[in-house]
């Protein structure tokens, strides 16, 4: 029964009941972490008397427009694969589309204050290594970004009302995950992310995930150890991705010793060995691992004691966001997830 596979693709979500047959303590301790969160409140709130800063999220839009109307805000944000193709022409397109979401928009309160754009591995014209022979001829040919901006490895500092601003760091490289056709590509295992991002970052922008953060965690983690280790370093208030459809949504973060235990307790449980594709477990083995029971204790301790910081000793909230705004739904091609909206 396909219920009981594991997926046929990386990028496709096991089923839940696959997930608690090999991984039911894993599926225990994740409940827990995510009631956990849910119990502390938001981690990050607005400064006082201050207009709180509306920011979407999208990604992965594909060289496709929604259906659906995109909500309005002060920021917006594409975290990469604007196109399939990754054509000087198509990236011309999507970027015309965007074009039409900034303030003013016909008198409209709709649209976007900012737009701010990396690449993903399909915009291939961004990375002359992937470039198509056509682009390459044709490589003085500029694109028109009106008031977007586009950030490769770099930073902005965008103004909002009440004084306030963000920076902005946006970066395109993800593990290897096809030919050469795929742009800003490295080996996986090799560190392409320590001490690559600005300290004083507040919102930033990749394409690939951190491990363990809306990446198909129970497909042993889409995401980049040392991508999650620089985020760790910097601690971005709000950090947009893409690139694993699947793993569309929003999370809580906190950056304290809740979250990194149960990252451990993650890795422990869902790290599988080399050329292994289905689950490394037979199932039900796990209620018999005592080491990783260890760590699931450690996990849900770290937890309550996170809530008990929160809630009843008054601790400062010095958290944020995650969120994989890939608007295409799972390995299928339509747009059907929504974009992600976080108040800053």
């Amino acid at each position: 029964m396909a219920i009981l596979s594991p997926p046929d693709s990386p990028f496709s979500p096991p089923s839940s009941l696959y997930t608690f047959i090999y991984h039911p303590l894993t599926s225990f301790v994740t409940f827990i972490h995510y009631l956990a969160l849910y119990l502390r409140g938001a981690p990050y709130i607005a400064p006082k008397n201050k207009i709180p800063i509306r920011v979407v999220c999208l990604s992965d839009s594909h060289s496709k427009v929604p259906r659906y109307a995109i909500p309005g805000g002060d920021l917006l944000i594409h975290a990469g694969d604007l196109t399939n193709t990754g054509s000087l022409a198509s990236i011309q397109q999507t970027i015309d589309w965007l074009k039409t979401l900034q303030k003013p928009w016909h008198g409209s309160a709709d649209g976007f204050r900012h737009i701010v754009v990396i690449a993903g591995n399909h915009d291939s014209y961004f990375d002359e290594r992937s470039r198509s022979a056509h682009d390459t001829r044709y490589s003085k040919r500029q694109l028109d970004w009106g008031r977007i901006h586009y950030l490769q490895h770099s930073s902005i500092t965008l103004p909002f009302p009440d004084g306030r601003s963000l920076k902005v760091y946006g970066a395109p490289q993800i593990p290897k995950v096809g030919g050469k056709e795929h742009a800003f590509q490295y080996p996986r295992g090799q560190d392409a992310w320590t001490d690559t991002v600005p300290d004083d970052v507040d919102v930033l922008i990749t394409h690939n995930p951190p491990k363990w953060h809306l990446d198909l965690a129970a497909n042993g983690g889409l995401g980049d150890e040392f991508e999650l280790a620089e985020a760790w370093r910097v601690k971005p208030t709000l950090h947009v991705f893409g690139h694993v459809h699947s793993g569309h949504g929003k999370e809580a973060v906190w950056w304290d010793e809740g979250q990194k235990t149960y990252e451990d307790f993650l890795a422990s449980a869902y790290q599988k060995p080399a050329g292994t594709v289905a689950s490394h477990r037979l199932p039900l083995t796990e209620l018999f691992d005592i080491p990783l029971w260890v760590l699931a204790v450690k996990s849900m301790v770290a937890d309550m004691r996170g809530i008990l910081w929160t809630r009843l000793w008054g601790g400062a909230r010095h958290g944020g966001y995650m969120v994989n705004g890939a608007l295409t739904y799972q390995t299928t091609e339509k747009l059907l997830n929504k974009p992600q909206v976080v108040m800053l």
